[in-house]
């Protein structure tokens, strides 16, 4: 099928046309601007009922999405660092032995 754009007149691409049926611009003239997509875990990995949807974005959206992801990454980051605690032998024998009491 042959169509021309409405804005520029040029022809659009058949194949633009095989995938966006009801398109009246050419790629050049169009409005819509880039996507970006991020995937999203659902389910429940311990039951082995888990999908990935994909969530997709303007491009301004998604560097806000961004910013926000990072500032979560921090905040986990920072909240669950493994304290390291040593314990010696001579304090673990002295609450078995309490216990035994």
């Amino acid at each position: 099928m042959i169509r021309h754009c409405i804005a520029c007149g040029e022809l659009i691409h058949p194949k633009r046309i095989e995938i966006i049926p009801n398109t009246k611009t050419c790629v050049s003239c169009s409005t819509t601007g880039v996507k970006r997509g991020v995937p999203v875990l659902h389910g429940n990995v311990e039951k082995d009922d888990t999908w990935v949807d994909m969530v997709f974005f303007e491009a301004d959206d998604f560097e806000k999405f961004k910013e926000q992801d990072q500032k979560l990454q921090n905040i986990v980051a920072t909240s669950t660092k493994a304290e390291y605690q040593d314990y010696e032998e001579e304090d673990t024998e002295i609450e078995i032995n309490d216990l035994k009491e």
